[in-house]
């Protein structure tokens, strides 16, 4: 089923895609505007410092919302309210582990590495073992790990864009993907901050759209809860803590909270917004407000859902082949609830777009300043560089890696969702052996350079076969019971014979919960390093305690009002 886009459609897009573009450009070359038209010019030299720190100049609102924005792409728009359609609010557990990660990182990793002085959170690894090559090795891994997720937030909108018109994929694909490039590497990190924070307002006034106008076409809150409740989809807790169940609390509640805490604690993106601020406290505020705004989110998200649910519950989408996938549902609602509002359509595509967009940018903006801070500038050649050919430099790289990341978008587009569900396997198996090489840094005095590189190895390749393994032995996962015993047309029954793949012996490991992929990688990581470490005389160095998590707080070296190290000094 496709809806026709219209006139108002395209002129929303084009307005959202405009303000995106222009505050990029904005605050790229706001100065350079300025002198244009005024008599009296003003001679101000841009510096690779004020392109990824935007000058330690940003409030915390802003920043706020730039990290809320960087952390929920399509993937939180599109695929947690099919989750909690087909498996119910189960997931909605995640919005109360989540909230505890910006805390982790704003009284942690955040105070540690600002007072280190360090640009990339790699170089603290690099002071941490006195090895680079164990810096370069956190690097790869999160270099390709980045590289995968900003393709595939390039790719999402393709996902939805099928339904409203006839266009091939590459267009999407190509619009994102330049988009995302141009005003990145233009504006900087204050462009990219800026621009999340329009983009985070777009996202969460759709997600409100859709309670209100859900809620009213069901009839009301009561017949909204009723219908939901028949439907078992509120099935929020449960305690059985048997590792083999796809979700129960303990997956969900631990699973998310560690993952989300390497976004938080050790991720380039999250240190960079750590330094956009002038001081420590401006800094943990931010990442305090995210509180609040990571339970917003993904309650908005939950409750979609619940939404879709409540309005399709006697007729699915799915089993009556109205649409491909769960993860066309929203966009099904917007075409059959929203088909007499012009624009809503438009709208829809604004918020996917927008979500795209923002996760994208800020992946390329950190992947650029991870290529010069840990692989160019340490070459005497760019060290000595004039100030104004490092910027292009480093402006250079956000084009190079929005290049990269694209046309690996359109490899995912063009073979299918076999390469994007291979592609979602290698990028989770790169989580926990980064976030447990900066564990093993940050937490164990008597972790060595050698222990640290074969433990995070280790982990790779156990993140690597369990994901790969799951991929390949397809465990079954039962999905909650819908209908179409109330759907108002015909449609042709498929006799499809479903085989339910109960894994026994040795493969059964591979139907363990998803959730519990990243405490897993990131357990084998740490205990695999450490026995390593010990064993090629780990307890034997001698490591200041600067280095060490908790010696670093018991010493209290930082105040409130510190200023924050700034890229480049």
């Amino acid at each position: 089923m496709k809806y026709d886009l219209v006139l108002v459609d395209y002129l929303v897009l084009i307005l959202v895609f405009g303000i995106s573009i222009f505050i990029g450009f904005y605050h790229g070359l706001k100065q350079k505007v300025k002198n244009y038209f005024s008599k009296k010019k003003v001679v101000v030299e841009s510096s690779v410092t004020d392109y990824f720190t935007a000058s330690a100049s940003m409030k915390s609102v802003p920043v706020a919302f730039s990290l809320l924005a960087s952390f929920f792409s399509t993937t939180g728009i599109l695929g947690v309210p099919a989750e909690v359609y087909q498996y119910g609010l189960q997931y909605w557990i995640t919005a109360f582990s989540g909230i505890f990660a910006p805390i982790i990182g704003a009284f942690t990793t955040g105070p540690l590495f600002a007072h280190l002085r360090v640009c990339t959170v790699f170089q603290y690894l690099h002071l941490r073992f006195g090895s680079k090559y164990v810096k370069y090795i956190g690097t790869v891994c999160y270099l390709v790990k980045t590289s995968i997720s900003s393709s595939i937030f390039i790719y999402g909108p393709a996902v939805s864009l099928s339904l409203f018109t006839s266009l091939n994929n590459n267009y999407s694909i190509a619009l994102v993907g330049v988009i995302a490039t141009l005003y990145t590497a233009i504006g900087g990190i204050k462009g990219v901050i800026w621009t999340d924070f329009f983009q985070v307002i777009v996202m969460m006034g759709f997600l409100l759209s859709i309670l209100i106008k859900g809620i009213y076409d069901v009839g009301g809150f009561g017949n909204f809860f009723q219908i939901n409740s028949s439907g078992g989809r509120f099935n929020v807790f449960d305690f059985d803590p048997d590792p083999f169940k796809r979700q129960t609390f303990w997956s969900l509640f631990f699973g998310f909270l560690l993952s989300f805490s390497y976004s938080y604690s050790t991720d380039q993106q999250s240190l960079q917004r750590f330094q956009a601020t002038r001081t420590k406290k401006l800094a943990q505020r931010a990442l305090l407000l995210n509180v609040p705004g990571v339970f917003i989110m993904l309650s908005l998200c939950c409750f979609a859902g619940l939404i879709l649910y409540a309005n399709f519950a006697g007729c699915d989408p799915v089993a009556s082949q109205q649409i491909d996938n769960a993860n066309q549902l929203v966009g099904f609602f917007i075409i059959t609830n929203f088909k007499n509002i012009h624009g809503a359509a438009g709208f829809f595509l604004s918020c996917v777009f927008s979500s795209s967009l923002s996760s994208a940018s800020s992946c390329l903006n950190s992947i650029s300043s991870v290529l010069w801070e840990d692989y160019f500038k340490p070459f005497s050649f760019f060290k000595n560089m004039k100030e104004s050919k490092k910027l292009t430099t480093t402006k250079l790289l956000v084009v190079a890696s929005g290049t990269v990341s694209t046309l690996f978008a359109f490899m995912i587009s063009a073979f299918g969702s076999n390469l994007s569900q291979v592609s979602g396997s290698l990028n989770g198996a790169l989580n926990s052996p980064i976030l447990g090489l900066f564990i093993l840094g940050c937490m164990f005095k008597t972790t060595n350079s050698i222990g640290a590189a074969s433990g995070c190895m280790i982990g790779f390749l156990f993140g690597l076969w369990i994901s790969f393994g799951a991929y390949l032995t397809k465990p079954y996962y039962p999905k909650l019971n819908v209908t179409t015993e109330f759907c108002e047309f015909d449609f042709p029954i498929q006799n499809k014979t479903m085989i339910i793949n109960e894994l026994s012996g040795f493969n059964k490991f591979y139907s363990i919960s998803y959730m519990w992929y990243t405490p897993l990688g990131t357990l084998v990581t740490v205990c695999s390093g450490l026995i390593i470490s010990i064993a090629t005389g780990g307890l034997k160095q001698n490591i200041d305690d600067s280095f060490i998590l908790y010696k670093y707080f018991i010493k209290k070296k930082v105040s409130n009002e510190v200023e924050l190290p700034s890229l480049g000094k």
